[in-house]
């Protein structure tokens, strides 16, 4: 079976993220700014990944992902668990709501998500991903439900004296 995506490390000389729009200012302004990538440590910290439709192919978007310990299973929890955060995610506006040639069931977005999942999974010990989203995100919020994901039953929080987020969270079955 072909991936759905070529995924790997995103590079801060990358000239594609000059050019990314994902719609969003914000995230836009995270990837093309490179604050992803430490030049003390020579690394992205946290990770981040480039998802290509093929290798060398168009930009599909860019991810910041990092394993840590969470509240868990909810964020009034007094226990933690490692979980894949999120911190990050840019669909390319060319690919935003269309579905993936490689794998049809699903767009281009699910297929990134699908990717994430994938990483985590691979982890021993991980429990699931986790996100902050921000609370007035409809469109957002809606699209991490269709792709599995959980609203903290905690409610909204004010994350860095912004607007409230959500923790939203996608659990796997224990096993």
């Amino acid at each position: 079976m072909t991936a759905p995506l070529f995924t790997q490390f995103a590079i801060p000389d990358d000239p594609d993220l000059d050019v990314f729009a994902s719609g969003d200012d914000e995230v836009d302004g995270f990837f093309r700014s490179r604050r992803w990538f430490s030049a003390e440590k020579g690394q992205a910290s946290p990770p981040t990944y480039v998802f290509r439709t093929t290798e060398g192919g168009s930009v599909v978007g860019y991810a910041a992902v990092s394993f840590r310990n969470a509240e868990h299973p909810d964020d009034s929890s007094a226990t933690r668990a490692r979980y894949l955060m999120i911190y990050v995610v840019g669909v390319n506006t060319a690919f935003q709501g269309k579905r993936n040639p490689l794998a049809p069931a699903e767009t281009f977005a699910a297929s990134i998500f699908g990717v994430i999942q994938g990483l985590a999974v691979a982890k021993q010990g991980c429990v699931g991903l986790s996100l902050w989203v921000r609370a007035t995100n409809a469109r957002a919020i809606r699209f991490y439900e269709k792709v599995g994901f959980v609203a903290d039953p905690s409610g909204a929080t004010s994350r860095d004296a912004g607007p409230p987020h959500l923790t939203m969270r996608k659990l796997f079955p224990a096993g």
